[in-house]
């Protein structure tokens, strides 16, 4: 089952929390959203983590204090606040599937007495569409659609958030690195304000802003890349770092990212405690050795992830069978 916002049809939950009654007792339901009631329920963290941690984005104290004060006012934080309680303690949750072990140690801290197991599955990645080979055939497309030389090395940076994923350290990171570093910038809202910021730091030659990529073409993206930048303030796991691993692309990003778990920190990218800028510039230049393309081997394909699940509904099945048979 997958519910939407809360604030927009609380009437889906109530209908949903009917239409578990409803099951025959045998069944085992599994929650993909934000639906109290069933047996498992696959976590993508508690929104109060990300209502406090989310903060460290804002670099101004004063924006940091009106955006904490803006979302402790919105009735729909106050909501999302009562529901996580009524998932994460419902009697009937058996299993919580965290998506990273950032996520396992949120709900570890906020919900310590919560009757679920938790177990950490990884998102999965589609080996099929982010792999090496498709990385050598992609390359040289894809670099020269860029607008992207030879002597260039070209760090990539997704998100359709720029606040939250750290775009302006990184553009900030650029004047620590060569002249040879450029920044190709996918995705995103309000990229004006960023390629001002880029411009007031002199650095407007050195960023390529893309607008958004559609999903299909994602694998050219990270073809054309040397390193994979995702600097996140939050980001309960972060598809683009588990994907660009996929293509062998060296990632840097912070500890705060859950697919950090799959970085081997100086091998396959590097993960940093804080986005700073000089940090950032460090450790992107650290990995100018590690050559894009390399089958690093460190990610789990959408097969594998799914008979991960299979696997917890089969004991959460067991469980039930020797509750009622006692």
């Amino acid at each position: 089952m997958e519910a939407g916002p809360v604030h927009e049809n609380p009437g889906l939950h109530l209908a949903a929390t009917r239409a578990l009654r409803e099951l025959p007792p045998t069944t085992i339901s599994v929650s993909f959203g934000n639906m109290a009631g069933c047996h498992i329920h696959r976590s993508g963290g508690p929104h109060r983590d990300f209502m406090h941690n989310s903060l460290a984005a804002q670099r101004s104290p004063l924006r940091r204090f009106t955006k904490a004060l803006s979302r402790l006012l919105n009735p729909n934080n106050l909501l999302m606040a009562v529901l996580d309680r009524k998932i994460y303690n419902h009697p009937a949750t058996r299993r919580i599937i965290a998506i990273s072990q950032n996520v396992r140690a949120a709900v570890a801290r906020q919900f310590p007495h919560s009757p679920a197991t938790v177990v950490v599955i990884p998102n999965g990645v589609d080996t099929r569409r982010f792999n090496i080979r498709r990385f050598t055939d992609l390359r040289g497309e894809s670099r020269r659609l860029v607008g992207l030389r030879e002597k260039h090395r070209a760090i990539g940076f997704c998100s359709s958030n720029f606040e939250l994923k750290g775009l302006d350290r990184l553009i900030a990171a650029l004047a620590h690195l060569p002249e040879e570093y450029v920044l190709v910038v996918a995705g995103g809202r309000r990229s004006r304000k960023y390629a001002d910021y880029a411009a007031s730091l002199g650095m407007e030659k050195r960023v390529v802003f893309l607008g958004k990529v559609k999903a299909t073409d994602m694998p050219r993206f990270y073809a054309g890349l040397d390193v994979l930048c995702h600097p996140s303030f939050y980001d309960t796991f972060g598809n683009v770092v588990a994907e660009a691993q996929a293509m062998g692309v060296p990632t840097v990003t912070t500890r705060a990212t859950g697919a950090c778990d799959i970085i081997d920190d100086g091998r396959t990218g590097r993960v940093l405690d804080q986005p700073e800028p000089w940090a950032l510039a460090n450790a992107i230049f650290d990995l100018r050795e590690v050559k894009a393309g390399t089958d690093f081997g460190c990610v789990e394909d959408d097969e594998q992830v799914f008979a991960r699940y299979l696997e917890v509904i089969e004991a959460v099945r067991a469980e039930l069978a020797e509750g009622a048979g006692r």
